[in-house]
């Protein structure tokens, strides 16, 4: 397996985990946690969400987390919008990046944003407009891109006819979510060995859950095939409020510490990333399914036991 010198890492977990906590986040928190994220040297962090906040209660206060975040000179602030309001508050706001969302499949994108696909995709060419005009680039993720819920299987030829009228809408950056973690490593290699020559010049981005403990190995998957673009979130914060069964995303820090024990270059921070989740486990006031907060990295060691370092042969001629 070839593995690449860098990759770039985006924290959604401030957007896709705050969304789905059952108490809302104190909007001086979300700008404490952004603003740790931005020290560890994450290069690319999903700050919020400009949706209707009756539909994500939770982000409402998404112009006031932008306005008083501190930014880091080589961090890019994205902001995730469902359709041209969105896109115009974020691009007021002050964004560096819009990510939008659509599903592969018809019944969750029904259940995520009460529109069929193409009824998203019409939105979606309003929200590219917008960002053109303010010179904001467009970051496009598809939902489902591994499996649906509802449905099942989504055939690898309607993922495909998404990702064709995305990119023939002007998108240059495509993001497949596995939404669920319905995936695995054999399907992600045979998803990307089939859209990536047929959609030349595209930023591919993998989105994981960690639903079926199969993240990692899906991202070490997709980084065979030229992949360097991953979503990750901070202690495994995230789920779907549209998609049952959705846990959440994979965990930053373990992501972090895979690739710099591959040797595979982050830009990040590993100790002040670990220190960030343990702030996010007091702000949510829970334990995070992050393993390496809980057992340290590769290169801990512990002291002896009692009587074993007498017992131990010494060195060899």
């Amino acid at each position: 397996m070839r593995f690449p010198e860098r990759v770039t890492i985006c924290e959604v977990g401030t957007r896709d985990g705050f969304q789905i906590e059952p108490d809302f986040i104190p909007t001086e928190r979300k700008i404490e946690v952004v603003d740790l994220l931005s020290e560890a040297g994450v290069p690319r962090i999903e700050v919020t969400s400009f949706v209707h906040p009756k539909a994500v209660p939770q982000l409402r206060d998404a112009e006031q987390v932008m306005a008083h975040i501190r930014r880091r000179p080589g961090t890019l602030y994205a902001a995730l919008v469902p359709n041209d309001k969105g896109a115009s508050r974020a691009v007021d706001a002050g964004v560096d990046r819009i990510h939008t969302v659509v599903s592969a499949s018809e019944s969750h994108n029904l259940a995520n944003v009460n529109m069929t696909i193409d009824e998203s995709l019409a939105k979606l060419e309003a929200v590219m407009t917008i960002a053109e005009r303010a010179r904001v680039p467009v970051g496009c993720g598809i939902s489902t891109s591994f499996g649906c819920p509802f449905e099942g299987d989504v055939p690898l030829a309607q993922l495909e006819r998404v990702v064709g009228r995305l990119v023939g809408m002007g998108a240059r950056a495509i993001g497949l979510a596995d939404t669920t973690g319905m995936a695995n490593p054999r399907q992600v290699g045979r998803v990307l060995d089939h859209l990536m020559p047929r959609f030349p010049g595209i930023e591919w981005t993998l989105h994981t859950h960690d639903t079926r403990a199969m993240a990692i190995p899906n991202i070490l998957a997709a980084i065979e095939r030229g992949v360097t673009n991953f979503d990750a979130s901070i202690g495994g914060l995230g789920g779907c409020p549209f998609a049952p069964g959705a846990s959440g995303n994979v965990c930053s820090e373990d992501l972090v510490h895979c690739l710099s024990a591959m040797d595979v270059a982050t830009g990040i921070d590993l100790d002040r990333l670990l220190a960030t989740s343990r702030r996010v486990q007091d702000i949510v006031g829970r334990t995070l399914p992050g393993q390496i907060v809980k057992a340290g990295v590769w290169s801990r060691r512990y002291p002896l036991p009692d009587g074993v370092a007498a017992r131990l042969p010494g060195p060899r001629a």
